[in-house]
C-alpha cells in the first residue's frame, strides 16, 4: 500500500443501493501490486494478505442470515458450544450489548451500552468538538463511529478486522437499526433488534482492515479513537507507530485499554508493561 498518495480506485460493481456500493471490488493502481480488494455488504475489505483473512473471515462472510432464532438454536444445540459459530455469536453478543444496549430492544431487556460511557468521558477531555476527518481503529459494531459522526465529523472512519462486527456496524449506518445475537443462557440466544437514532449515513464508512497495516496516505486523518484495542493485536508498539503516521501533527487522539493481554493475539515479549522487561 502507498503512504502518501491514493492507489486505489473502483473497479467493477456487481450491486449497489442508491449511492451505496454493495458489492464491487478496489484495485490498486501501482504496477507492481495490482491487488484486487472485494467490497462485501458495503465494507471495503483492504488487507495486504487476502489468503489469511479470508481463512479467518470467511466463516463470518459467508454467513447467512435469514434463519429465524429458532432454527439457529436448533443447529447450535448440535453443533454444541465449541462450535465457530456459537464464538462468533458470543462475541457479537458481547460487544453488541456493551455498544447498543442502551438503544430500545425488542428483547424486553432494559439495560447496556457501557460503551457509550467509556465514549463520554473519552470526548470529556477534547477541547472542541471532533471534526473533519477522523478515524475509528478497532471499530467493532461501530458505536464509536456513529458517535464522532454525531459530534460534528464530516467522516468517520471505523476500521477492523472482524467481518461479522463490522456487518453489524454497516447495517447501523444504512438501516438505522442494530440487530445481533444476544445471549440469555448457556447456547440460548434472543435477536437484539433495535431502531438507532440520529445515523448520519453520509459521515460514516466502516473498513476492514488490519489496524498495523493501515491503507491510508500519511498525516491522513484530524483525529484517532483507539480504545480497548492495543491489547488485542500482535505488535502494541507497531500499532501505535502505524496510528502516529496517519494522524496530522498535532492530532489528538483519545485512547484507552484495560491491558487485560490475551497471549491469542500477543506474545508476552510485545506486552507493552505488565512483564519483568
Amino acid at each position: 500500500m502507498g503512504r502518501g498518495v491514493q492507489l486505489l480506485r473502483l473497479g467493477d460493481v456487481a450491486r449497489s443501493d442508491a449511492d451505496d456500493i454493495i458489492e464491487g471490488v478496489l484495485l490498486c493502481n501501482e504496477q507492481a501490486c495490482q491487488r484486487e480488494h472485494p467490497i462485501i455488504d458495503g465494507i471495503p475489505v483492504v488487507v495486504a494478505d487476502a489468503a489469511s483473512w479470508a481463512s479467518h473471515q470467511l466463516d463470518g462472510v459467508m454467513r447467512r442470515d435469514d434463519l429465524t432464532p429458532f432454527i439457529e438454536s436448533m443447529l447450535v444445540d448440535a453443533a454444541g458450544p465449541a462450535s465457530s459459530f456459537d464464538h462468533e455469536r458470543s462475541n457479537l453478543s458481547i460487544y453488541g450489548w456493551a455498544h447498543w444496549g442502551d438503544a430500545t430492544p425488542t428483547t424486553g431487556r432494559k439495560h447496556g451500552g457501557s460503551y457509550a460511557a467509556l465514549l463520554a468521558q473519552a470526548f470529556s477531555m477534547l477541547s472542541a468538538p471532533p471534526s473533519g476527518l477522523w478515524v475509528d481503529l478497532g471499530c467493532s459494531v461501530g458505536r464509536g463511529t456513529l458517535e464522532l459522526a454525531r459530534r460534528g465529523c464530516s467522516l468517520a472512519v471505523g476500521v477492523d478486522l472482524n467481518f461479522s462486527m463490522l456487518r453489524v456496524a454497516e447495517r447501523v449506518r444504512r438501516r438505522a437499526r442494530a440487530v445481533f445475537p444476544l445471549r440469555r443462557v448457556g447456547l440460548v440466544y434472543d435477536r437484539f433488534d433495535a431502531d438507532v437514532a440520529q445515523v448520519p449515513p453520509d459521515q460514516m464508512s466502516f473498513w476492514c482492515c488490519d489496524v498495523g497495516v493501515l491503507p491510508f496516505a500519511d498525516t491522513a486523518f484530524g483525529g484517532a479513537l483507539t480504545l480497548n484495542l492495543v491489547d488485542c493485536v500482535p505488535s502494541p508498539l507497531g500499532q501505535l507507530l502505524e496510528l502516529g503516521r496517519v494522524l496530522a501533527p498535532g492530532a489528538p487522539a483519545l485512547y484507552a485499554s484495560p491491558y487485560d493481554w490475551s497471549l491469542n493475539a500477543t506474545r508476552t515479549d510485545q506486552w507493552l508493561g505488565g512483564h519483568s522487561q
